[in-house]
């Protein structure tokens, strides 16, 4: 049965997670996306206004804390010796308990917390006091990025001046976004089945670790090929408009094939360490 899959036992294990999901972390998600409405009374009591960016950079921040903290919370157990028989002795196969575990981790809690992020802040928005101007979700990709760098919403290229949302469509940024907090996911769901102790602690410690591994080799690379890259940017402003868009959808796409074949090698070794497991 470890390779099986039947959707009549998958239905009662997705309610049985289900039920364990908002038992353990049902609460958490409650705070996490109310996390908008701290910011919303710190500018009724000082006067303040808070902008699209900031409020939506707490719910990001809400979200990526939820996705630490759920594998620990509600499948911590699953590679312990003694309490982790439970999760072996389901009548349910690997697959399964791997795909419920995903569906929990890195699709029902980004959406509970981003929606319930969003609607708290639609709320607060509607108070004619209070900084929250409109509601987050209504913002333009190009107001955005005015708020966040205090300029027209435009891409330099050479003497051309091209709005963001040619650039950026708003449809891919959230994909990206996604695909992201899914890698993001999957890391800690391999550190849960991982660490037996602090696991979402020494996940979040491995991760940093790697990335200033990887970060220390490519500055290396860049600084090896500095006169490379001065002549590439010098050629970049002689760019046209149409070519910069092209450049920048490439590495987009580049950068989300990246994104997913990480997840895929990380989703497929915390299937295998569930598959594996020895109790």
């Amino acid at each position: 049965m470890n390779n099986t899959f039947s959707f009549n036992r998958f239905k009662n294990l997705l309610l049985n997670d289900g039920k364990m999901y908002i038992r353990n972390f049902g609460s958490t998600l409650i705070v996490l996306c109310c996390m908008t409405a701290i910011l919303w009374i710190f500018t009724l009591l000082f006067g303040k206004s808070a902008d699209g960016v900031s409020r939506f950079a707490i719910i990001v921040a809400s979200a990526a804390l939820a996705m630490m903290l759920v594998p620990s919370k509600v499948y911590g157990k699953a590679n312990l010796s003694r309490e982790g028989v439970g999760f072996a002795m389901m009548p349910t196969s690997s697959l399964e308990k791997f795909v419920s575990m995903f569906i929990y981790c890195a699709i029902v809690t980004p959406i509970v917390v981003f929606f319930g992020g969003y609607l708290v802040d639609a709320l607060l928005s509607l108070f004619p006091f209070g900084g929250f101007e409109k509601p987050i979700h209504i913002y333009t990709l190009n107001e955005v990025s005015r708020l966040m760098d205090n300029s027209s919403g435009v891409v330099r290229a050479g003497d051309m001046d091209i709005p963001v949302d040619k650039v950026f469509h708003v449809g891919a940024v959230r994909f990206v976004l996604y695909m992201l907090f899914v890698m993001w996911a999957s890391i800690y769901m391999l550190g849960n089945m991982i660490f037996k102790k602090h696991k979402a602690g020494k996940t979040f410690a491995c991760y940093l670790g790697i990335n200033y591994l990887i970060s220390t080799i490519f500055g290396a690379l860049f600084f090896a090929n500095t006169e490379r890259m001065e002549r590439w940017a010098e050629r970049f402003e002689d760019y046209a408009g149409d070519d910069v868009i092209r450049l920048l959808n490439n590495g987009t796409i580049m950068s989300v094939v990246i994104v997913i074949l990480i997840t895929a090698v990380l989703l497929y070794f915390t299937y295998r360490k569930i598959k594996t497991q020895k109790y």
